[in-house]
Formats: C-alpha cells, structure tokens, sequence
C-alpha cells in the first residue's frame, strides 16, 4: 500500500470538502450564521447542563411527588415512564431500588421543600440557556429563582393536565389519531411559547418566539412518540446488563436528545426569526394578504327591519 499517495487523496478530499462547505456558506448567509452560534453558544456544553440539571435535579423531585401526592402525579409519571422506556425491566430495577413508603417516611418538611428548590436548577439551566442564545444579560438572585420556580411548577402541572387530556381520547383510527398527534403539538408550542416568554423575564417579543417554540413543540413531540419505539427495548438491555445503572445512562441519553431539541429549536428560530430575507417575505405576504382581505367584495347591509334603505335622491 503506498501510504504517501492515500494521504496525498486523503489531503486532496478534504482540501475539496472543505472549499465546498466555505462556498456552501457563503451562497446561504444564514448557514453560516447557524454554525457561528452553535459554536457561541457552546452547543454541547448547553445540552449536557440541561440534561445533568434534570437528572440530577428534576428526578428525585418526581420521586418525591410520587411519594406524597401519587394520586395528583400518576398520570404524568406513568407518561414519563412509557417516553423515556422506564416501564418493564427498567421499572422493576428501580422499585427493587426505590422504596416510596420509605421515602416517605424519611423526607420530612425541610427535605421536601430542599428537593423542590434543588429542582430549579433545571430552570435556571433552561432559562441560562435562552439568555444565551438571545443575548440577554442573565437575572439571577431572588427574583430569578423565584421565576424559575414558579416556571417549573407550572409546566409540570400543564404536563399533567395535558397527560389526563389525552388519556381520555383514545386514538381509535387514522383520523382520530392525527388529531390527536396534532392537537399535542400545538399544545406543546403553546406551553413552550409561554416559557420562553416567562424565562426570558418578557425581553424578547412573543413574535420573535413563536418559531422556536413551534418547532420545539413538534420535535418534542415527534420525539416522545418515538421514543415509545425504541426506548423500552434499549432500556432493557442496559437493565439486563448493568441494572439500575444502566437505567439511569439510558434517561440520561434521552435527556440529553430532549436538550438537544430545545436548544437547537430556539437557536434556529432566533435566527429565521432574524434573517432579513425570511422578514422581506413575511412582510411582503402580510401585505398582500391585508390587500385581499381590504378589496374583498362586501355583501350590501342591512338595516334592523329589513334591507337597506336607498341613498337619498338629489
């Protein structure tokens, strides 16, 4: 094998690959825009946080709530539990590890309260994360903690809600069942407009958001359907090899996918939302769909006891 000719090909491809990437880029601005700010916004970095923060935080907050209020959260962690593949071999590793009665007993007022405040660290790493893609001066302290706690109680509780509604429809055929997949996406970018909005504290216009949280919303979405494939059988056979270790590196690998989705939804709508091309062609239909509903035709009105009178003669 002449090993100075495969480097010298080697050298030559990515001499190539290369050139056509830069002229790629500089045929698309916003391309090269997008690859700018995943490097700015430390992309990995970001997603790993947001992941370790809700393993490590949002977790044994759910451990908790199931603990005392079973109840008010069953629907919603039954959900979790078929998204991420925790049912089956995965659910019987961590009832042998984890004892409800027991955590129960020993978590009193102040451990309840301490979990509960732990777990805005996974707001705070959302909402860290939003400022950063939007360029906005982070707001820490009290008043940050307290929106984030207040964010992260909300949304587990709109999680709840839309878990118990969609329950209750059962997908009975095509029709029924692409509603239903529907409806859970416009609910999702709903949910996700609205944190957005609240995290960023109200800096950055709900019209600049809608896109992001449109697209976070379907990938979520698409995602946790998905997952309800492919998650129980990898589950499993991390369960089967490593136990309750291999529980946890298997959520912790959905996590980071569910990070992943939002950081790269909100940073592609912060930048499609900002690219003059696309705001040219948003502003160009608005106007022309103003122009169609202004030159209508209007049908002749009517007066309270019947047609309208004629114009006066003369």
């Amino acid at each position: 094998m002449d090993l100075v000719a495969l480097r010298d090909r080697l050298a030559t491809s990515y001499r190539t690959r290369s050139e056509q990437a830069k002229d790629l880029v500089d045929r698309v601005p916003i391309l090269g825009r997008l690859v700018n700010e995943f490097v700015r916004i430390e992309f990995i970095d970001r997603c790993m946080l947001i992941a370790a923060q809700g393993l490590l935080a949002l977790i044994p907050m759910l451990v908790v709530l199931a603990a005392f209020v079973p109840r008010l959260t069953d629907v919603g962690i039954d959900q979790f539990s078929s998204v991420t593949g925790l049912g089956g071999t995965g659910g019987d590793e961590v009832n042998a590890d984890v004892d409800i009665s027991q955590v129960r007993a020993q978590t009193g007022i102040a451990g309840l309260l301490i979990t509960f405040f732990s777990a805005t660290s996974f707001g705070r790493a959302v909402q860290r994360m939003y400022e950063r893609i939007w360029d906005q001066p982070h707001i820490g302290g009290i008043s940050g903690t307290r929106r984030c706690f207040v964010w992260l109680i909300g949304w587990l509780l709109t999680l709840q809600l839309v878990a118990v509604l969609f329950r209750l429809i059962d997908p009975d055929g095509l029709v029924l069942g692409g509603f239903r997949l529907t409806l859970q996406m416009a609910l999702a970018s709903a949910v996700w407009l609205v944190s957005c909005r609240l995290l960023l504290f109200g800096r950055v216009s709900w019209w600049m958001l809608t896109l992001g949280a449109a697209l976070t919303g379907v990938l979520v979405t698409l995602y946790s359907q998905g997952s309800r494939l492919f998650m129980p059988a990898y589950v499993n056979a991390n369960a089967d090899q490593f136990g309750t270790l291999g529980v946890i590196l298997s959520i912790s690998t959905w996590l980071i996918g569910f990070a992943g989705i939002l950081v790269v939804s909100a940073l592609v709508g912060r930048i499609v939302s900002e690219d003059p091309t696309v705001n040219r062609v948003v502003s160009s239909a608005a106007a022309v769909a103003e122009e169609v509903w202004r030159r209508r035709p209007r049908r002749t009105g009517r007066t309270a006891d019947g047609p309208a009178a004629p114009p006066p003669a003369g």
